[in-house]
């Protein structure tokens, strides 16, 4: 490819992320503020891997201690081959690099035919969506986290599944899991759209990469130790979770009860264990319609996984960067703006707006803290599902128009007016 095809117009959103990249890291390391700390963590327990040491509650650690699999250590293992100076700079040029290569993906995946959108169209899509995950993702870069690259695994994930390749899909949502366990939420899914070639390729994955770490720890004492130690780190990663009513406490369990009398209810462990289970089995209900809702359309599955991944924050009580995960969302919301009703847009754009405003920069600290503390990130994503779901209703209802419908969008730019 030469290089004036690369500099045209329809690029324009790559290199403006591309150039905020570059921007952001020269600023980090001008401000002395290039820190890395997580990647760090990773760096350090790849080097310990391959010399067969321990990598778990290492007192020299002190706060940055690794609670992540004994696999996932492995997976770090090539930026050991650089000086940890150079390997901040190369992990998060690759992280700019993702966030584009994500979003040129989950374009194609949410408007496959390209040829009907202009280029204003496609360039106002992804910067939308960009902007609306910034801080997110910018605090990802800052901190050398992985969420993003769990992202990318999810993309690659749908991208195997529509090209027929049910195996690899498999292995790479395995190897996803043993980063952090949220690839758990797509296999009932699997099992509702019965995908059992790649739940076996899942399950076989998940076996032999687990087995990975033998090749470093040969012995039968010191794999189990291994993975003793791992068991070890969820338990007290588990035992530190927010308690339920914590303003800090983001998940869709937290913030429905923080915003209705139901707090009230719960008084005992016993309520809010009950309580937990009828949220989430009226969550799984909701996911059950959308996909049924969902059955005669074409690649249903690229939304289903949208709205299975946008959960991801609402059930586990993580980093704030997680709400990044609402970005396939809002690309396939965004991408089909047109299509939305009136209240569908509306929603789309309050939920862009309430998981990418509150940036500290931007709001000043008090007023952060506060809009934090009144969980906006997950009211949000709830928006931005209610947008899918209207999205997905009128799909189905009427097959035909969403087919015709991007062909008559003359100027989506406009459309956000």
């Amino acid at each position: 490819m030469r290089l004036t095809t690369l500099f045209q117009p329809k690029y324009a959103w790559a290199f403006a992320i591309l150039l905020a990249g570059l921007l952001l890291l020269i600023g980090e390391i001008i401000n002395d503020r290039f820190w890395m700390h997580d990647l760090e963590v990773y760096y350090k327990t790849a080097e310990r891997m391959l010399r067969g040491s321990e990598i778990y509650r290492i007192a020299s650690d002190g706060h940055y201690v690794y609670k992540y699999s004994p696999t996932a250590g492995l997976y770090f293992i090539p930026f050991t081959l650089v000086p940890f100076a150079a390997a901040k700079i190369v992990y998060w040029l690759l992280l700019v690099l993702l966030a584009i290569v994500v979003l040129h993906f989950l374009f194609q995946l949410a408007a496959p035919s390209d040829q009907k959108f202009t280029v204003r169209q496609k360039n106002t899509v992804l910067l939308l969506s960009f902007l609306a995950v910034g801080a997110h993702v910018h605090r990802e870069w800052h901190l050398g986290q992985v969420n993003f690259v769990l992202l990318a695994l999810y993309v690659v994930v749908v991208l195997l599944w529509k090209n027929n390749r049910p195996v690899a899909a498999g292995v790479v949502l395995a190897a996803s899991i043993f980063i952090k366990p949220f690839g758990f939420i797509l296999l009932p899914y699997l099992l509702l759209k019965k995908r059992f070639d790649m739940l076996a390729s899942t399950a076989t994955a998940i076996v032999l990469l687990g087995l990975l770490p033998f090749l470093f720890y040969p012995s039968a004492e010191a794999f189990a130790a291994l993975y003793k130690g791992w068991l070890q780190e969820l338990v007290l990663e588990m035992n530190a979770k927010q308690e339920l009513l914590k303003s800090g406490n983001h998940t869709i369990f937290s913030v429905l009860a923080r915003y209705t009398p139901i707090q009230y209810l719960l008084q005992s462990d016993a309520a809010i264990k009950v309580y937990q289970v009828v949220v989430l089995a009226l969550i799984g209900g909701f996911v059950l319609y959308f996909v049924r809702a969902g059955e005669k359309l074409k690649n249903n599955f690229v939304s289903d996984v949208a709205l299975l991944v946008a959960l991801i924050p609402l059930f586990a009580v993580t980093s704030l960067n997680a709400f990044l995960f609402a970005l396939p969302c809002m690309v396939v919301v965004l991408s089909n703006y047109a299509e939305l009703n009136k209240v569908a847009k509306v929603l789309a754009v309050a939920g862009c707006v309430l998981v990418g405003i509150n940036i500290r920069d931007l709001m000043g600290g008090d007023l952060y803290r506060l809009l934090e503390s009144l969980s906006i990130y997950t009211l949000g994503t709830v928006a931005l599902l209610g947008a899918l779901t209207i999205l997905r209703l009128r799909r189905s209802r009427h097959p035909r128009l969403a087919e015709m419908q991007p062909r008559r969008n003359k100027d989506l730019a406009g459309q956000f007016k």
